[in-house]
């Protein structure tokens, strides 16, 4: 224990973004679960059913998707952290340390990262469930005076919410820490090829059942619910395949970011740096992609849901509501991970500088690729976007072009805007910080 919180107070710099990532998932998770159950109980206390109903309804649907956004976020930043640190990990097996104990302090780690977020929003869930509540209100739901007081077992279920995404992210990678040959983790330059291990691959074939099993009939039978039935079963074989897409992540969103900047034509000194960056730091890029992907692809999901299913409104308030807490989730985690890597990108940024490249041009190509993680999450969102639609408008029995014609565009653009926006920024300031670093400095350190 002595040596696991030496390790992680010696890592703090990298570990703290991480553990600012847990939190907030964590809270929002945990927050959104109290929203429910609150409201829930309200509800049946009171004696309205019909209130019960949609609070396990609205309540639901904002759980999945919030837990969904926490455990697929923070995981991935744990295991880019973990991937970070494996010539650490080397020199450690160097020195001696047996692999099975690198093995057990690392996951030692991540469970104290995740108690230690899972207490941290203990207070900070009720403030999320209180929000989540208002919001409710505001939309029209008579929640009976339902507020999110403390209870005892709001500690439980933060602490799974800290602790659980923690371990799943660095599972698979603390196996990798101890069995990779020492050399070849000071040898590699680039981040390891990714493997598909038997958690992820039975879980993929799982989600890949489900796809089937919820497109096949929904898309090709009769059913006896008729089209609101046939349009839930599209809708859930599309949830399953934005799950799969994005489990799948380094096998779909490196391909996908390779194919678009292949056929980009600028031809600049800064361009191919940014590029070549991306295609390097492949598990930076996934890491940095995601939390967006995720986002868009979730909101795009929604809207054409809420298109085609009559009395059901898409707008910008109407998504906050659902989608709020993954936004918060997302954006946490993407600009996490921007700064999680900011020291890696000095040392790449003080290369290229003594190298001989230009002040400008390193600056430039840091910008660029924030505009690469940006514009592979939205291509990613729209390829998602099309696929919704072609099913559900399957399933509903009516064409794909009106199910296009009634989206609001305007919101998705602005979403699409938001993102560039945030990580080309997020990517300029670190940029200007780290022009005013010396090379050599930054290459000892």
């Amino acid at each position: 224990m002595r040596l696991v919180l030496s390790d992680i107070r010696m890592r703090a710099s990298m570990w703290w973004w991480t553990f600012l990532c847990a939190v907030v998932g964590a809270a929002c998770s945990a927050g959104s679960v109290i929203a429910m159950f609150t409201a829930v109980s309200a509800s049946r206390a009171a004696g309205d059913a019909r209130m019960v109903s949609a609070s396990i309804a609205l309540g639901g649907n904002i759980v999945f998707f919030t837990v969904l956004a926490a455990v697929g976020v923070v995981a991935s930043t744990v295991g880019l952290t973990l991937t970070s640190q494996r010539r650490d990990h080397a020199l450690w097996a160097i020195l001696g340390i047996p692999r099975e104990r690198i093995r057990s302090i690392l996951r030692t780690e991540l469970v104290v990262l995740g108690v230690a977020a899972g207490a941290l929003a203990v207070p900070l869930a009720p403030l999320v469930a209180g929000a989540a509540l208002d919001q409710w209100t505001t939309k029209g739901l008579d929640l009976h005076g339902a507020t999110a007081g403390f209870q005892v077992w709001h500690i439980g279920v933060s602490a799974l919410s800290g602790v659980v995404p923690c371990l799943l992210g660095g599972w698979g990678v603390t196996r990798r820490a101890a069995r990779t040959p020492e050399m070849r983790a000071f040898r590699d330059f680039s981040d390891p090829p990714a493997r598909p291990g038997v958690a992820r691959g039975v879980l993929a074939l799982c989600l890949l059942a489900g796809v089937l099993g919820m497109w096949i009939p929904g898309l090709g039978f009769e059913l006896e619910g008729g089209v609101e039935q046939r349009t839930a079963f599209a809708f859930a074989g599309d949830l399953f395949l934005i799950c799969l897409l994005l489990l799948m992540g380094p096998w779909v969103i490196t391909p996908l970011m390779r194919f678009w900047t292949a056929i980009v034509p600028l031809r600049g000194v800064a361009w191919h740096l940014a590029v070549q960056a991306c295609r390097t730091r492949a598990a930076r890029s996934v890491t940095t992609v995601l939390p967006f992907a995720l986002s868009l692809s979730f909101v795009g999901l929604f809207m054409v849901m809420a298109n085609v299913m009559p009395g059901s409104t898409a707008a910008l308030d109407d998504v906050l509501v659902v989608l709020g807490w993954v936004f918060v989730v997302s954006w946490v985690g993407g600009l996490a991970v921007i700064a999680l890597v900011g020291r890696e990108r000095t040392r790449d940024s003080a290369l290229v500088t003594v190298a001989g490249a230009r002040p400008g041009v390193v600056t430039r190509s840091t910008v660029y690729e924030g505009v690469i993680y940006a514009g592979t999450a939205v291509i990613f969102g729209a390829f998602t976007l099309a696929v919704t639609s072609a099913t559900i408008a399957a399933g509903a029995r009516t064409s794909v072009v009106r199910v296009l014609d009634g989206l609001t565009w305007t919101t998705l653009g602005l979403l699409a805007g938001v993102t560039l926006g945030t990580t080309c920024l997020a990517l300029a300031l670190q940029a200007a910080r780290v022009s005013r670093t010396v090379a050599a400095r930054a290459l000892r350190s």
